[in-house]
């Protein structure tokens, strides 16, 4: 497992306190509802209940009830893909409609581009059908459907005015010594050249600081 040094330590025990994910990006997450101003729609649309009834039955549901319902749809989905878009997929005729042009599948000899198209086409199912594509689907959609249905403006601008005000400005203020532990962690792997680990430290310092304002704005 990879060691923080402390003073990133430190940023990462507040994240997890605050309950986030040890990931994030500049996209909110998956969430089958999306609840502006006290209303709960389904993903891009569709049904609209009151939010409070959402967080009660989903409440009296459960975590399990969701997962178990995300799982589901999820097998479904992928099977119907498969049974009926994949066969489209292989056929010559969808091929050259969407591949030729682009990537010149017509020019013959064509065996080798055919089979990487005919491979690629067949890793994606792969990837669909993977069970940990399939759990970290779920875990995502059930966590973002639960933060969004018992959202609260007042812990999300806690959490901005703490990566914003704090967290952030413990990372300048400690930056350099900072960016020199993590050189020193990351010198053995650097094969001893302490300029290249310096560096890396630094784009990696600096994914973290564009995390913590990603999700600063996610939940602002």
């Amino acid at each position: 497992m990879r060691r923080f040094p402390e003073g990133l330590l430190k940023v990462k025990e507040l994240w997890l306190r605050l309950g986030l994910p040890c990931y994030a990006s500049a996209m909110p997450p998956l969430s089958a509802l999306e609840c502006p101003d006290g209303v709960c729609h389904s993903h891009h649309g569709g049904h609209a209940v009151a939010r409070d009834d959402v967080q009660r039955n989903l409440s009296a549901h459960g975590t399990d009830w969701c997962e178990r319902l995300a799982e589901r749809i999820y097998e479904i989905s992928v099977d119907s893909f498969c049974q009926t878009v994949m066969p489209n997929l292989h056929q010559q005729g969808w091929q050259r409609r969407h591949l030729d042009w682009e990537f010149k599948l017509a020019e013959e000899p064509a065996e080798v581009e055919r089979t990487v198209v005919d491979g690629t086409i067949n890793a994606m199912e792969s990837f669909l059908r993977s069970h940990e594509v399939q759990r970290l689907f779920v875990k995502e959609l059930v966590g973002g459907t639960m933060a969004e249905a018992s959202r609260n403006n007042l812990r999300g601008k806690g959490i901005r005015y703490l990566i914003e005000e704090e967290l952030m400005a413990f990372l300048g203020e400690h930056r350099d010594d900072l960016l020199d532990r993590m050189a020193e962690r990351l010198l053995e792997d650097a094969q001893g050249d302490f300029e290249h680990a310096h560096r890396c430290a630094s784009a990696d310092l600096a994914e973290v600081e564009h995390l913590l304002i990603n999700h600063a704005e996610a939940v602002g």
